[in-house]
């Protein structure tokens, strides 16, 4: 399957990949710390959703999330994160994670979402559990992700 990195800033560049999945939209991430594999998450969410060099940090949003296991922490923070977009309308440029066995909370930085000021990169319907790996494995923490588009 054909890969591409995605990025908006230099930093991010190996942030996230895309991968083609028929119909839908993947992402594979990797991150050194099982929180650091969440904040890539949100982060690469806000990415695939708009343009976020153009994302001001202007105010800060909280979202909880609590969940037996890691592959449904994932599946509600970015379902939460989605909703939040779509919703309220609340697009984010950072994030930061704090994290307890079975919740996290992610603090999110950014600004309400303007169309004369943003890119809106693409509509994502949802987050599927199609495919859905979160995994510690021993060179660091791994996620696969396909979101419905």
């Amino acid at each position: 399957m054909p890969t591409k990195t995605t990025a908006t800033h230099t930093e991010d560049a190996t942030l996230f990949r895309e991968f083609e999945h028929t119909g839908d939209l993947g992402i594979e991430l990797a991150a050194p710390t099982r929180g650091e594999l969440f904040r890539r998450a949100a982060i690469a969410l806000a990415s695939l959703l708009v343009e976020r060099a153009s994302v001001s940090a202007i105010e800060e949003r909280e979202i909880r999330v609590e969940a037996e296991a890691d592959l449904d922490l994932m599946h509600d923070l970015l379902t939460e994160l989605l909703s939040l977009f779509m919703v309220e309308g609340f697009i984010w440029h950072d994030a930061s994670v704090t994290e307890a066995d079975r919740s996290l909370c992610v603090t999110l930085v950014g600004e309400p979402f303007e169309p004369t000021r943003h890119e809106f990169r693409g509509e994502i319907k949802a987050v599927t559990y199609h495919q859905l790996t979160v995994e510690n494995s021993p060179v660091g923490w791994r996620a696969r992700i396909i979101f419905d588009i």
